[in-house]
């Protein structure tokens, strides 16, 4: 039973849809990004200089100006290797290689802004040291845009060819918890009675006979998966041939999924011990750091925008009257329950006869201020009092209603790990998919979810930040 599929099932109810894993980088490409960040950094400079009319060449006949200098652009490409930047990308799209950027640029470029501010030796130099920073953010951004463009163009990504061979039940299961693009396939190869039939292929001795290898080397596979346990005798063959055919080998043990948890693999002795740990984002340390950046960013900004607050407000009112504000109770951390806070877009009482009832895009029961303000997601401005409060971050999985949490972990299994950290005004999946979608999207809300918390860092929330930045000026979420 042999059959090519997809990397997707079809079924009726919603499912978790595998997205693509990072991008990891090889040695030859992790150097020219090096060298187009460097291009980038001295045209930046160059622009500086002629902006201000001033010649930062002169800093050679200072020497303790020029290694500080150096030193500060040192900690700048410190900064980005230890972030990711030359080993890897999340993006999925030139354009995202931007946001990327730009969030490891405002994580790079602040100690060496401390150091042009700070340092006397600096003085004279400061605006343009600044200046070329600014452009430097700029510039960097736009050349990585660029170079992934180019890429992508010149070099398009091959298609991954991934056979998966096992009992039948894993076998079917199996590819829908890969992370996959749309272009990969899957030879799903069930065996009903795989030990029976390797004992059996075996029996002359030829691992290279046996049916299902034979038949992944000629079908072109550089992938093969097993969700079955194989006798050692069998190893040392198998791995010469599919390293000889550049096939990866890998197995899979059902049994054992990464739910809520990282795996290391160690050998012991004569046994390959896994072990897990939990999530970065879980840990009290990566809590406490997300609990910093969150008040850090949000009480300044509720500050700055006060007045826009306040104008809102008297909008809303005139409008429509009291109440100004919506509170619905919403699903937080460990399942908590807890009121999230919305200025009022619909009419009074607008579930009262209906009861819950899923938003959709061009509600009939928005008011006139509502559709605006939904429109350009200013609606979701008094959040950040949820985020003062501890209820919310800034980034992390959107909060649903406890009516559609009970029905969604019913269709979703692992739909309760997003109640593991805080949920947050806006996350990857709100970057990434419209701000209202369909029931049947759920299972993809959920993957991004996912990816989020299992690749989670401050980097991370930064270019989900920046990203979220960009289509509330354009009202492209919305």
């Amino acid at each position: 039973m042999l059959t090519t599929q997809p990397n997707m099932d079809s079924g009726a109810l919603p499912i978790l849809k595998p997205r693509p894993k990072p991008a990891h980088f090889g040695a030859g490409w992790s150097f020219f990004l090096f060298a187009v960040d460097l291009a980038a950094a001295f045209g930046a400079a160059y622009c500086a200089q002629l902006v201000t009319r001033q010649d930062l060449s002169a800093l050679a006949s200072v020497p303790e100006g020029l290694q500080t200098v150096a030193f500060a652009s040192l900690l700048w490409i410190l900064a980005f290797e230890r972030i990711g930047m030359y080993r890897r990308s999340f993006s999925l799209t030139p354009r995202d290689e931007v946001y990327a950027s730009l969030a490891a640029s405002i994580l790079s470029v602040s100690p060496a802004l401390g150091i042009f501010v700070f340092d006397p030796v600096l003085r004279p130099y400061r605006d343009t040291l600044i200046l070329a920073a600014f452009f430097a953010a700029i510039a960097v951004s736009l050349a990585r845009y660029a170079a992934h463009a180019g890429r992508r163009w010149l070099v398009p990504r091959t298609p991954r060819r991934i056979a998966v061979v096992g009992a039948p039940a894993r076998v079917r299961a199996l590819p829908s918890d890969l992370s996959l693009f749309e272009n990969d396939h899957v030879l799903r190869m069930p065996i009903d009675a795989f030990d029976d039939d390797l004992a059996s292929a075996m029996l002359d001795g030829k691992v290279s006979e046996i049916p299902w290898l034979k038949t992944a080397i000629e079908r072109g596979c550089d992938e093969l998966i097993i969700t079955e346990a194989l006798p050692p005798n069998i190893m040392p063959e198998l791995l010469r041939i599919t390293e000889t055919l550049g096939i990866k080998l890998a197995f899979a043990p059902m049994r054992i999924r990464p739910y809520a948890c990282d795996f290391s693999v160690r050998r012991d002795g004569g046994l390959a011990l896994l072990y897990p740990r939990r999530l970065a984002i879980c840990t009290p340390g990566a809590d406490a750091a997300r609990r910093v950046f969150d008040l850090t960013l949000t009480v300044p900004v509720v500050i700055l925008i006060s007045p826009i607050l306040c104008a809102i407000a008297l909008a809303v009112y005139l409008d429509s009257g009291a109440p100004i504000l919506y509170r619905q109770t919403r699903t937080g951390r460990g399942g908590k329950p807890f009121e999230i806070l919305k200025f009022r877009t619909m009419t009074v009482n607008a579930e009262s006869d209906s009861g819950p009832v899923w938003a959709k895009k061009g509600e009939s029961r928005t008011t006139r201020v509502g559709r605006l303000l939904r429109r350009t997601s200013l609606d979701e401005l008094p959040q950040f009092f949820n985020v003062m409060r501890g209820d919310m971050s800034l980034v992390g999985p959107r909060p649903e209603r406890p009516f559609y949490v009970e029905q969604f972990r019913k269709m979703l299994p692992r739909y309760e790990e997003r109640h593991l950290v805080r949920p947050g005004i806006t996350g990857w999946s709100h970057i990434h998919m419209k701000r209202n979608v369909d029931t049947s999207a759920i299972g993809e809300r959920l993957s991004y979810d996912l990816f989020y918390l299992e690749h989670w860092s401050i980097f991370m929330d930064i270019l989900i930040l920046c990203k979220t930045a960009a289509e509330f000026l354009f009202h492209s979420a919305a």
